[in-house]
């Protein structure tokens, strides 16, 4: 990555979220996000969908490019543990191993004060680019 913070780029989904991808920290893809009103339920608990999407993306990531493939979500689990009073969130995504051409992937979740709020593991499917 030329940047030091890039938009991800695949969808518009990732830039109507505002998730920024940065540069990768000691083997982990690192996803981040600015907690919005967007990002809220109707009183004002953030939204799980968005910790399980930074998990998602930032564990299929790491997958991904470690592998040297596409990759499709297959499971996904996450336990959320805050929910309020957080105004940036910073996923860490780690390629786990591969078996076949099933990956896996662990991550966490820290706010702004680097406190662990969710933590998410997943396997996934990967195939590989064409050469």
């Amino acid at each position: 990555m030329n940047d030091k913070t890039m938009k991800i780029q695949q969808s518009t989904f990732f830039d109507h979220l505002g998730m920024k991808r940065q540069e990768n920290e000691d083997g982990a893809v690192v996803v981040s996000v600015n907690v919005q009103e967007i990002h809220k339920d109707e009183v004002g608990h953030i939204s799980s969908g968005l910790y399980y999407t930074l998990l998602d993306v930032a564990l299929g990531t790491a997958v991904s490019e470690q592998e040297g493939g596409f990759t499709a979500t297959i499971d996904l689990h996450v336990q959320i543990f805050k929910q309020e009073q957080i105004s940036r969130l910073v996923c860490k995504g780690y390629h786990v191993q591969m078996n076949g051409n099933i990956g896996s992937g662990r991550g966490d979740v820290v706010d702004e004060n680097g406190l662990l709020v969710a933590t998410g593991m997943a396997t996934f499917k990967v195939t590989k680019k064409a050469e």
